[in-house]
């Protein structure tokens, strides 16, 4: 199946497949197997399921011989992580030296790219920037709960790391504090009977959609993620704690955000739940968005706040509000174009669209590629000679792009909102992560299924964008207004409920 036609594929049937998955959800056992199931996410990223689904690719499979096999390595997995963990926990114990000034009670949940403070020798995240400067300009307390990223493989890099956190004046929490030996006893029995538990969700053979479903449950235990378990376990242990009031968490609504949050809420109704997602969202990025069902199963925060209005969504039980663009203020001071002359490129998370990307543009000049932060650039290989690799800030390189080119990055919902054409490539071996919407299609953006007609793209828009100043103006300006939202005084009392001294 073509990009275009796994697209028209994905439009004719999304709103079964949510049916489909939800209604599996609804009938489920609601407990943390059924909670941190892969299959049941909607992940298209973490899960084969979805891109099974619109592909309509049914394996002729004997699920018993399959099972087996997922289960050996799925257990060979899972002890080389558990051996992690408990090499993560004694470095804590040893090497983690620093003393919390305040009790816990209002706790900032977020990762720590921890190869990339290492080597800036400083403690510094791309996902919540400048909370902390807010919560100490409101003279707010709070403690930073890290989750590590990217540790399991050497979990030595932590010594380094923990040296970097223990120069840090503010406050910190690591779940490795709380862990007892009781709590490794249980990881090792959910371990355990997780693939059996999984079992319980088998359907009846009866059609294809059901046959498409088991076959992605029993595969999709190769992507069962270690860090779900230990995250329900933190959980657990946080909702002990009765000081801790408010627990702020960036949330891409994963299955670790998942069990995190329904370790606490199963134990603890008093602790309240907010999950963050200030960052540009995709349609396509299923497990993103919380229902009502995710309420009830006690998975969800209580309050969702997105980083501008089209993110708001209308639910009964889980309170949606726009917060604040803590990653993107930088929108707002935006001076437009100066000069009309470089083709910039972003890189993805997902490496292989990047690299796809990267291979298509050749035979282009005056190429700048900018990286995704938590993507090593070295992965990508030798980046054609035409292409110049930046460093510098996404609006400084704004200011002399006269397009934009990417794929799966919510970048570019920035640069139209900049009044900057761009162009998506659509991936080749899975659903599009494409951040923008129908507004502006044809006029300010566009989209590639065969690389073939790119430079009819950018052609088209280049031409278009000249002859309708003025167009390209309102679309870019209603894209800010939609996905954006500045952080005013207002707004950041009505996001964080920082006392109004005014």
């Amino acid at each position: 199946m073509t990009p275009k036609e796994l697209e028209r594929s994905y439009l004719e049937k999304k709103d079964i497949f949510h049916k489909f998955i939800n209604n599996i959800k609804k009938n489920s056992p609601w407990d943390i197997y059924t909670i941190i199931n892969p299959t049941l996410i909607k992940n298209p990223f973490s899960s084969d399921f979805p891109i099974n689904f619109f592909r309509n690719e049914i394996k002729d499979t004997n699920l018993f011989f399959l099972f087996l096999r997922r289960l050996s390595k799925y257990y060979l997995r899972i002890f080389y992580f558990f051996i992690s963990y408990i090499f993560a926990t004694i470095l804590y114990k040893i090497f983690y030296k620093k003393k919390r000034k305040n009790e816990l009670k209002i706790i900032i949940d977020t990762f720590a790219l921890v190869d990339k403070n290492i080597k800036e020798n400083k403690f510094n995240e791309n996902y919540l920037t400048g909370i902390y400067e807010i919560f100490e300009e409101y003279k707010t307390e709070y403690t930073i709960l890290l989750r590590p990223y990217n540790i399991w493989k050497n979990p030595f890099k932590l010594i380094k790391f923990f040296k970097i956190i223990n120069q840090d004046k503010r406050d910190f929490v690591f779940e490795y504090e709380f862990v007892s030996i009781f709590d490794f006893i249980k990881l090792v029995y959910i371990s355990i009977i997780y693939p059996f538990k999984t079992l319980r969700l088998l359907q009846k053979k009866d059609n294809k959609y059901n046959k498409l479903f088991n076959y992605s449950l029993i595969d999709d235990l190769k992507y069962i993620n270690y860090e779900s378990f230990t995250r329900y376990i933190l959980g657990k242990n946080l909702s002990k704690i009765k000081s801790i009031e408010k627990i702020y968490s960036w949330s891409e609504f994963q299955v670790i955000e998942r069990s995190f949050n329904y370790g606490i809420r199963k134990s603890n109704s008093n602790i309240e739940l907010i999950g963050l997602q200030f960052y540009l969202n995709y349609e396509t990025y299923f497990n993103t968005y919380c229902d009502d069902l995710d309420y009830e199963m006690l998975s969800s925060p209580h309050k969702m706040l997105v980083n501008g209005r089209y993110y708001i969504l209308n639910r009964d039980l889980v309170e949606y509000n726009f917060g604040v663009s803590l990653r993107y203020k930088d929108i707002f001071s935006f001076n437009g174009i100066k000069e009309e002359k470089n083709i910039l490129l972003l890189g993805s998370y997902f490496e292989n669209d990047t690299k796809y990307m990267l291979e298509n543009i050749r035979n282009f000049e005056s190429v700048i590629f900018k990286n995704h932060p938590a993507v090593d650039i070295k992965r990508f290989g030798n980046i054609s000679k035409n292409i110049i690799v930046s460093s510098e800030s996404i609006y400084k390189l704004f200011e002399n792009a006269k397009i934009v080119i990417g794929t799966a990055s919510g970048t570019a919902i920035e640069a139209v909102a900049c009044g900057i054409s761009v162009v998506i490539i659509a991936s080749k071996d899975n659903l599009t992560a494409n951040p923008l919407i129908e507004v502006g299609k044809g006029k300010i953006w566009d989209i590639v299924y065969d690389v073939k007609d790119l430079e009819i793209k950018i052609k088209n828009l280049l031409e278009y964008r000249a002859e309708n100043k003025t167009e390209i103006k309102n679309i870019s300006k209603w894209y800010k207004d939609n996905f954006f939202t500045p952080l005013t005084h207002e707004n950041l009392i009505n996001t964080f409920g920082f006392v109004n001294d005014n």
